[in-house]
């Protein structure tokens, strides 16, 4: 367990405040503060700004509560796991949700226990990675590396997708029709966003732009609406088949993304994620189509 500085940084960081951490820690004030310092000489580090009747952490002191905060979730579910079997909170994003999530926990049922599975987009699944609210996330998304560790789980193509009775022939045309695009903090919308930067243009470019928060609900609404969307090919396969729905072609337009099962770094159950996606590869690889 960690020594009670190094909790009482971690609330520091959370509240700003000596005042709100004392209550938070039902300690006095003038004990948070000499825990802050006493921790600050040991280590000879700046951790907090004190300016007037306000305090901020330093980078530094950020960093450190960031570590202690994982090392505090860590020695918990480690705890945890030596009384008993080890329970995973686990995540995904919503691009995923109906694609890779499903076999992804046919493939754990007889593995490991998860007892949650959170559907966010990749922002909130990362955000609750590291506030501890859940362990793994299966991510398409873009994240620190230097934050966050990760195991390989496929590739997917990501692909312009348009109402079947569009005529669109170059990358030009598509900025005349109505985008219907992910929220800010989807995997998707920031890998789109990261083509379009490469050539020079941005999403406001578009005539019009409808932002939708699930990918089931844009694959809907495009087919009853004149429009085009971006998206995982998986997930408008089906669509595309039938005749439904229209994949544009495009020279230069050739995006495929990793998916990956994203943790905290140096987590103690690195070992136990790399068995999980070395076995989903295995098996995955093993079926004939």
């Amino acid at each position: 367990m960690l020594d009670k500085r190094y909790q009482t940084l971690v609330v520091l960081a959370d509240t700003n405040s000596f005042t709100k951490t004392a209550q938070v820690l039902f300690i006095t004030q003038p004990a948070v503060s000499q825990q802050i310092t006493s921790l600050e000489n040991e280590l000879n580090l700046s951790l907090v700004i004190r300016d007037h009747n306000r305090i901020h952490l330093t980078d530094i002191g950020q960093k450190l509560a960031d570590y202690a905060k994982q090392v505090e979730f860590e020695s918990q579910k480690v705890l945890n796991s030596l009384k008993t079997p080890t329970k995973f909170n686990m995540g995904c994003t919503l691009s995923l949700s109906s694609t890779l999530l499903p076999k992804f926990l046919n493939h754990l049922s007889d593995r490991i226990q998860i007892s949650t599975t959170e559907i966010k987009n990749t922002d909130h699944i990362l955000q609750n990675i590291r506030d501890g609210k859940i362990d793994f996330g299966l991510v398409e998304g873009n994240f620190d590396t230097t934050e966050f560790d990760s195991f390989f789980l496929q590739k997917e193509n990501f692909v312009c997708i348009s109402h079947q009775q569009l005529d669109i022939s170059t990358i030009e045309d598509v900025f005349n029709q109505t985008l219907l695009i992910r929220e800010p903090g989807s995997g998707s919308r920031n890998i789109f966003e990261n083509w379009l930067a490469t050539q020079n243009y941005k999403i406001s470019d578009f005539t019009k732009v409808m932002e939708i928060a699930s990918p089931n609900t844009i694959i809907e609404l495009l087919k009853q609406i004149p429009g085009i969307t971006f998206i995982y090919e998986s997930l408008v396969a089906a669509e595309i088949k039938n005749g439904q729905l229209k994949k544009l072609d495009f020279p230069g337009f050739k995006i495929e993304h990793p998916i990956n099962l994203v943790f905290l770094k140096n987590s103690y159950f690195k070992n136990t994620y790399q068995e999980l996606t070395t076995s989903f590869l295995q098996e995955t690889n093993s079926i004939t189509y």
